[in-house]
């Protein structure tokens, strides 16, 4: 039943996607839109859906379930890390670093937290938030020895999406709430997220040409990486832990996401092939209809 109901879910997120491949076809959204709409989703719209999400009663079992699930974030990035690390090497005409950053950061923001939305409400962008934490805490050290010659710089870590959960977490512990007003604001906000995430990776896919994407081979076998063999590891490993269904769910949907939308950007940051970067980012968005509910059932 839960496995029907996340399918039905992608394919709704599909939609929209395609609706913003149309828009960029036609127009509507242009590169210059498309930057400007990165920068609101990931400033301004999954910051507040993050923080929202923790405007409830306190409850001592959730913060424990979350700390449970960071530990399991954890694993599932060094499971990441490591297969890149050991099956991926340096071949002519393929960004080593690009790959490895594809395979390891997942859409977890974009595409786990609407569907942790969608499943469980709030409750589930909570516990997919643990992941998205977890994905910048890895991204902003790891990820950018991967891709920086120059290291890892301690200040990038402090970004939007950290301090609301900083700051969510807090007032979810002391109980400090948002007046009505206020909230039903930011909650409309909120609201944007899944709409404008998949508007703007439509727009991003609808830049691809499809027919020389296929040819390269070296390409699926880092999508298979990414969407087959890590996710599988860790929702086998999911499978036998003693966790509730929707921990249990949110996790493997979250861990199973394609490529991240970061990695585009952050190719373009750091004179990496993004153009590289998008196909990995488009291929890995249209083959996660078919992986991620493989993956839950793996997970069980």
């Amino acid at each position: 039943m839960i496995v029907s109901t996340v399918l039905g879910k992608i394919v709704s997120i599909f939609i929209i996607m395609v609706v913003g491949v149309i828009c960029y076809k036609v127009g509507i959204i242009d590169n210059n839109t498309k930057e400007k709409l990165s920068r609101l989703s990931t400033l301004i719209v999954n910051p507040i859906l993050i923080f929202m999400s923790f405007q409830m009663e306190y409850d001592t079992a959730l913060l424990k379930n979350m700390g449970l699930l960071f530990v399991l974030a954890i694993i599932s990035y060094v499971i990441s890390i490591t297969l890149a690390h050991f099956l991926l090497h340096k071949k002519e005409g393929y960004d080593l670093a690009v790959e490895k950053f594809a395979v390891t950061y997942t859409n977890c923001g974009f595409i786990g937290v609407p569907l942790g939305y969608a499943l469980f409400g709030s409750i589930g962008v909570i516990y997919a938030t643990v992941f998205v934490a977890t994905f910048h805490i890895f991204c902003w050290t790891h990820g950018i020895l991967l891709l920086d010659n120059s290291g890892f710089q301690p200040k990038k870590l402090i970004n939007p999406c950290l301090i609301a959960v900083c700051g969510g977490i807090l007032c979810f512990i002391f109980q400090l709430k948002i007046p009505t007003n206020i909230a039903f604001a930011m909650n409309s906000i909120a609201d944007m997220n899944t709409p404008l995430a998949m508007l703007l990776s439509g727009a991003i896919m609808a830049q691809l040409n499809f027919k020389d994407t296929l040819k390269k081979s070296r390409m699926f076998f880092v999508v298979a990486l990414r969407l087959i063999v890590s996710s599988a590891i860790f929702a086998l490993l999911l499978r036998f832990i003693p966790i509730d269904e929707q921990m249990r769910v949110v996790a493997a949907v979250t861990a199973a996401c394609p490529s991240g939308a970061m990695t585009i950007t952050m190719a373009i940051l750091y004179g990496r092939d993004d153009y590289y970067a998008t196909e990995l980012f488009g291929m890995t968005t249209l083959l996660s209809i078919v992986t991620i509910p493989l993956c839950m059932m793996i997970a069980g």
